[in-house]
């Protein structure tokens, strides 16, 4: 038996012991009977994979998405995607476009959810990608507090060509998060023609999510310009007094 491979699989047992809460350090390790060094080298491992999410700085631990993409489950948040499920599909429904559910984790734009429009040329979002590459994640960083956002770029560093070519130094990246909170939405087109349209997603004052349309862009014409976004803000607005009546 390979003892660090035992170690971390002890480990995600006992964090998927209970999906509902988080697990700090100290508990993780004295119940499994592991030096504090060596537990927190083997979480570090298993977030960096994905495999765990810490949820903050010096935060409790979860699993992570990882977890359920080997299974092929719809159970990572599972709670949120209930709750919007159906306010999500009459979106899509009313404009056969997709639309994306989306949070942040590990510094990836994790895909929650997906409608798929019946449309002959359609957007299909990918299940992880860079923070700098989608709108919905564009929507989450720019309400990230500034010790969040230095964090972060310490981390992965400034957007490159492929992800956000307007985005050169810090201060466009900063100067373009100011201009996506002034206006509650971010309208981005990729270098693949794909316009996406995001708005955040508020729990107790903190954004949780975004909420995406996305759509070629030979389908956003003037009429789509001037109606999507009023709709996914309106949508936006029910999913938030939704939220946070719970």
């Amino acid at each position: 038996m390979i003892q660090v491979i035992n170690r971390a699989l002890n480990i995600l047992e006992y964090i998927a012991s209970d999906s509902n809460r988080e697990f700090g350090l100290s508990e993780i390790a004295d119940t499994l009977e592991l030096n504090h060094g060596t537990c927190a080298n083997i979480l570090k491992t298993l977030v960096q994979r994905n495999y765990v999410e810490q949820m903050a700085a010096k935060k409790g631990y979860k699993l992570g998405y990882m977890v359920y993409k080997l299974c092929d489950s719809d159970l990572y948040n599972e709670d949120l995607i209930n709750i919007l499920k159906e306010p999500l599909d009459k979106l899509g429904e009313e404009l056969n476009e997709a639309i994306i559910l989306s949070v942040i984790r590990n510094d990836k734009r994790i895909l929650l959810y997906e409608t798929i429009p019946n449309q002959e040329l359609r957007v299909h979002a990918e299940k992880e990608a860079s923070v700098y590459k989608a709108s919905t994640g564009h929507i989450i960083i720019a309400h990230y507090s500034p010790k969040e956002l230095n964090d972060m770029i310490k981390r992965i560093g400034l957007p490159n060509e492929d992800e956000w070519p307007c985005i050169k130094t810090k201060e466009d990246l900063i100067c373009h998060f100011n201009k996506i909170r002034n206006d509650n939405i971010e309208i981005f087109c990729n270098k693949n023609h794909i316009v996406g349209l995001s708005t955040p997603l508020f729990k107790n004052n903190k954004v949780i999510a975004s909420l995406g349309i996305y759509l070629p862009d030979a389908r956003y014409g003037a009429a789509e310009k001037k109606t999507l976004p009023s709709l996914l803000k309106r949508t936006t607005a029910i999913i938030n007094e939704k939220i946070n009546s719970l």
